[in-house]
């Protein structure tokens, strides 16, 4: 073979070969990427009490009986959260309504109605984002049916 063969050859080589190199290194990157990003989905409240529980009967060797109780102190703690807020919500609310009116001042009559109107999409979005996280987790809190065999 002659030079400029074997020059034309050697760069064929090293252009397949350095593309092999790149689509390797760019699948292991995508893959890490992927298998952290699945790994970090956040638990619905009913998942994670049941980790929880699970945990504590694996690594405390908690009995039944005493699941229960926990059971029990975690439903108590999740109502005194929930007047909490119940209680909160009025402050919170004036503080938004406040907030609102201050960002309203700044804007113009145009941008004014344009802002309103993206706050009701947002609102609307949160409101059925919030009636399919309940339906969630009512349809994993509730009991399993009982199997009926014969």
């Amino acid at each position: 073979m002659t030079r400029s063969r074997w020059a034309a050859v050697s760069y064929l080589v090293l252009v397949f070969g350095s593309g092999t190199l790149v689509g390797a290194v760019a699948q292991r990157l995508f893959m890490t990427t992927a298998a952290v990003t699945a790994s970090a989905l956040p638990k619905t409240p009913a998942q994670a009490r049941r980790d929880f529980l699970a945990k504590m009967q694996k690594r405390v060797n908690a009995s039944d009986e005493q699941i229960a109780k926990v059971n029990a102190v975690l439903d108590e703690a999740k109502r005194r959260y929930s007047e909490l807020d119940e209680q909160n919500k009025p402050l919170r609310d004036k503080i938004d309504q406040e907030r609102i009116a201050a960002v309203l001042a700044v804007l113009n009559p145009q941008q004014q109605k344009l802002y309103l109107d993206w706050r009701a999409e947002v609102k609307a979005k949160r409101d059925q984002e919030a009636k399919i996280k309940a339906q969630a987790e009512q349809s994993q809190t509730a009991p399993a049916p009982a199997s009926q065999s014969r």
